[in-house]
């Protein structure tokens, strides 16, 4: 199996920023908080002292570094409607489902570094979030929202950057306090068998939100309604993405 931390260069379709920097503290508190004691042990030694939250947008601070620049189609895949993982054409390159996959090969293999461990660590921890942020599971022909323009509380920008952070703005929580808001909530969990991952249910889960993503008028004004139906979305996604990411790693590290 080629190893995704040695890809080279390579062009990309999407710009690939995720729920931005809080929504992805968020994830990473959510799995913070659902971490046991064993995982939680590890995950602090492996990272020096740091919690995922410290650590939740290390992958999207190197982007414009050359040594990492390659990593930039791994915060998301592209599939058409109708489609799905399976029939979607697919970079060779590597996409979030690739980089999951074998991120988490990395960290429970024997023979690899220490400091690839941490790398790989900070990348699935990331790319949880990455992937369940619904409009990085996109629709290529938009480009996962980014070609798409909205207004939204009266600015003008784009579909993607209204669910990276846009929502989350409105929010005068830390990250902490909005982790800790979303957990009395409860949610059915997709079971997963490592290292084998099934993706189908998240990106099934992402594509069927896309009805009420693009649920606005044709003047692409995202209304009070629009903000309201889809930021229970988004909290459901933000708390899913969490828990996944702690079952993933109480997994790992068992």
């Amino acid at each position: 199996m080629r190893c995704l931390l040695t890809l080279g260069l390579i062009i990309f379709t999407q710009t690939a920023w995720g729920w931005g920097a809080q929504g992805h503290k968020i994830v990473a508190q959510v799995a913070e908080n659902n971490l046991t004691p064993k995982a939680k042990s590890a995950v602090l030694k492996i990272l020096n002292g740091k919690s995922l939250a410290d650590v939740a947008n290390w992958a999207d601070s190197i982007k414009a570094d050359s040594e990492w620049v390659h990593t930039k189609p791994w915060h998301f895949v592209d599939i058409p409607d109708g489609q799905d993982y399976g029939s979607a054409e697919h970079s060779h390159e590597g996409d979030i489902v690739t980089a999951i996959t074998e991120m988490i090969a990395v960290i429970k293999s024997t023979t690899t570094s220490a400091l690839a461990k941490e790398n790989a660590l900070k990348f699935i921890v990331h790319f949880v979030g990455d992937i369940h942020q619904p409009l990085h599971v996109g629709r290529p022909d938009d480009r996962g929202g980014n070609s798409t323009n909205v207004r939204f509380e009266g600015r003008s920008t784009n579909l993607h950057a209204v669910w990276d952070s846009a929502f989350l703005k409105k929010s005068p929580l830390s990250h902490v306090e909005y982790a800790d808001s979303l957990e009395p909530k409860s949610y059915v969990l997709a079971p997963y068998d490592l290292p084998e991952i099934t993706f189908s249910k998240i990106i099934q889960e992402c594509m069927g939100a896309r009805a009420d993503i693009y649920d606005f008028g044709a003047d692409h004004v995202l209304t009070a309604q629009y903000y309201k139906k889809n930021l229970a979305l988004m909290n459901s996604q933000l708390l899913v993405g969490g828990k996944r990411l702690a079952e993933i790693l109480n997994k790992v590290y068992r």
